[in-house]
């Protein structure tokens, strides 16, 4: 019996929890963090069509303690079977204490970034990842050579209607020549940034589209890409390219709101010439669009509920989950070497 109570007192000392907790918890931590940060993202972009301020908290860090408490108990009576002189039990209790650092991402060099244009290496490095170019070029170009992406939008929303039927025309050829290998987005030999459309004869009529609309040289295969208002010559594609900001205040465009706040004057409506409301969802053209409900949606990518609603993105909504990928991509390319400032706020969880 001696014997027994050693090997009971052994196991109970001996218990490793580090390993088992990794497996079941570092999962749970992973998948808590994605949906966090994918909530807040969309929680900015619902509070810019409301005209609200936009914040952003960071999880700086998270840490954990893991205990296990083991107890070992006895008993022993007597009587005239041998077999019931001893009891032993043991118990053993798990315990996990995290704590959770949240920081305010704030400060001159962040706002910085959110307001800076995405640039032409950021342009090319994001298409030659594979993203689809109308996608692409409808989030983050709001002119090109003149055609005009609903530029009023990349701000609070305007009070006219915008121009976006040609610059949608343009993005959906250029994705027709992507989709047959036939468009490159590079850096040429001047270390210049440059779309080259190769001759197809079985595409012809979206090579020839493009060159028109934009006014370029039908015989050339390569041209510049400069960001500018003007590309001055017929060899070059002038881009005006939106910021990171700029970019969630257009898609903030394709965020439902209830009539009942469009009465009440707490969301902008635009209007086109003739007194006609602007159809934002045309404009963003399938490219994105969050659904508000009273209820929690019941299959949603991503939700939050904000001002008593319901905002979410819907699970089989494949373009706009596109879209929200890409721009949780540039979020993090534009402001991830940014360091945090402001106050760390540090919280123990559970008791």
């Amino acid at each position: 019996m001696v014997g027994a109570l050693a090997l009971v007192l052994a196991a109970s000392g001996c218990a490793v929890v580090g390993p088992a907790s990794i497996r079941s918890g570092r999962q749970a931590y992973n998948e808590a963090v994605q949906q966090t940060t994918d909530q807040e993202l969309l929680l900015n972009i619902v509070r810019l069509r409301y005209r609200d301020t936009p914040t952003f908290l960071q999880i700086s860090g998270i840490a954990t303690q893991m205990q296990l408490q083991s107890t070992l108990n006895g008993s022993t009576q007597l009587g005239e079977n041998p077999s019931n002189l001893f009891n032993l039990s043991n118990n053993n209790l798990y315990a996990e204490r995290p704590t959770i650092s949240y920081r305010p991402v704030v400060g001159q060099a962040f706002i910085q970034q959110l307001l800076e244009p995405v640039t032409n290496d950021k342009l090319t490095l994001l298409y030659n990842a594979g993203w689809p170019v109308d996608t692409l070029f409808s989030l983050v170009v709001q002119s090109v050579n003149g055609l005009e992406n609903a530029p009023g939008a990349s701000g609070p929303t305007p009070e006219l209607g915008p121009e976006f039927e040609q610059f949608q025309d343009v993005t959906h050829a250029l994705r027709d020549l992507q989709r047959a290998g036939l468009l490159n987005i590079g850096v040429g030999s001047n270390d210049v940034t440059q779309i080259r459309i190769a001759n197809d004869p079985q595409y012809q009529s979206p090579a020839v589209l493009v060159r028109r609309a934009l006014n370029l040289v039908q015989s050339e295969g390569s041209y510049q890409i400069d960001q500018a208002t003007d590309s001055g010559n017929r060899n070059t594609i002038a881009i005006v390219a939106r910021s990171l900001m700029s970019t969630m205040f257009f898609l903030s465009q394709g965020v439902d709101v209830p009539e009942s706040d469009l009465a009440d004057g707490r969301v902008f409506t635009a209007q086109y010439p003739d007194g006609q409301p602007v159809d934002w969802h045309a404009v963003t053209d399938g490219l994105f669009r969050v659904r508000t409900s009273y209820l929690p949606p019941s299959d949603p990518y991503v939700s939050v509920k904000y001002r008593g609603r319901w905002y979410a993105i819907v699970d089989n909504d494949l373009s706009s989950k596109t879209t929200f990928a890409l721009l949780s991509q540039l979020f993090a390319m534009q402001s991830g070497n940014v360091r945090s400032a402001g106050p760390v706020l540090t919280l123990p969880v559970g008791g």
